[in-house]
């Protein structure tokens, strides 16, 4: 649970802080006025990253030369404190008041899961987005994995570059392209550990969210293994060579979504596909339950607008109720009115409201 928040020259917050957070926010007010951008500081806090951006730089506040972000946080694993830092083009973090902490001092002191409106792309996106977020989930789950994942994004840009000069080095591709058959053995398997978990929770999210009026089915699709000799290898290189990309390795995985066996992405209506990404963030937040044995902070972007009202109301029921859940919206209220704390964000104010 985040008890504490502070953001200073993060996009259009020059200073903002929150504190006395119950285990059920909602953050209102006007459009474009800084209530994504809370949710995003706290992804930025538990994952590193923002759900809106890839470049740290975007999220400065105007004019600004650097940002900073600080929370404490709490659950079952004990109380922590977090700060992240970017300024003159470079990231730093803190761990409990220390600085220059290293990732893996970072990565998983706080657990949150994101919904938000921009979710359908792993289902409309292409493979990359799709596989990016079971990775990170893998990460958050397993968090070994995080330096497996890192290796594998540096192997596949030294590959690609090698793949694009015009004399590429065969000794030089082999040593990279044995890393990638390792990491390949590594990556798949622990995927496909991943898929078994996870998705007895996704179908289990769906069905609640459905009533069991729908089924879907989501598999994990590996790439074809990385040969390792022979005359397998010897066409591979033959071919990357002749169009200057990879074509192999555990980078090309994908997941396939389908509801009534067919495609989610081409046939399911707005809601349906509203009501899958959904599941799979209810899905994640049960798993990192179960294997962390640790509530996510439950982040909401505005995600439920193309839900009717029976699958609204089946939705918030289906969340545990220990796991806090900041919830940014310009209209909706929640029939627990009662249960919320209302804050009304403007820049750099968040006034409290009754429910």
């Amino acid at each position: 649970m985040v008890r504490h928040l502070r953001l200073t020259s993060f996009r259009c917050h020059s200073s903002l802080e929150l504190e006395n957070l119950g285990p059920r926010v909602l953050l209102s007010g006007a459009n474009g006025q800084g209530k994504t951008t809370l949710l995003e500081s706290v992804a930025i806090l538990g994952r590193m990253r923002s759900f809106r951006t890839r470049a740290y730089r975007e999220l400065t506040q105007h004019g600004a030369e650097g940002w900073r972000v600080d929370g404490s946080w709490a659950d079952e694993a004990g109380p922590v404190r977090l700060g992240m830092v970017w300024r003159n083009g470079a990231r730093e973090l803190e761990v409990d008041g220390r600085i220059g902490a290293t990732v893996d001092e970072f990565w998983g002191r706080a657990l949150v899961v994101v919904a938000h409106g921009g979710d359908t792309s792993i289902l409309e996106g292409g493979s990359a987005e799709r596989r990016g977020g079971f990775d990170l989930l893998l990460a958050e789950t397993d968090p070994s994995r995080l330096g497996d994942l890192r290796t594998l994004r540096e192997v596949c840009k030294q590959r690609s570059a090698l793949l694009r000069l015009p004399r590429a080095s065969r000794e030089e591709w082999e040593a990279w392209t044995t890393r990638l058959g390792e990491l390949a053995k590594i990556l798949q398997p622990a995927r496909r550990a991943l898929a078994e978990i996870f998705l007895p929770h996704l179908e289990e999210a769906h069905k609640k969210l459905t009533s069991g009026a729908e089924k879907l089915k989501v598999t994990y699709q590996p790439d074809e293994p990385v040969p390792d000799s022979g005359p397998g290898r010897d066409r591979l290189w033959g071919i990357e060579r002749e169009r200057g990309i990879n074509l192999t390795g555990p980078q090309r995985d994908d997941w396939d979504f389908k509801l009534g066996g067919k495609s989610l992405s081409r046939y399911g209506s707005e809601g349906q596909r509203r009501s899958a990404c959904l599941a799979v963030r209810l899905a994640e937040l049960a798993l990192l339950r179960q294997g962390r044995q640790r509530s996510p902070v439950f982040l909401l972007d505005d995600a439920l607008k193309e839900l009717d009202e029976a699958r609204r109301e089946a939705f918030w029921r289906v969340i545990p109720d220990e796991c806090q859940v900041l919830y940014a919206t310009a209209h909706d209220r929640p029939k627990q009115g009662d249960s919320w704390v209302i804050m009304e964000i403007s820049p750099g104010v968040a006034k409290m409201q009754k429910g």
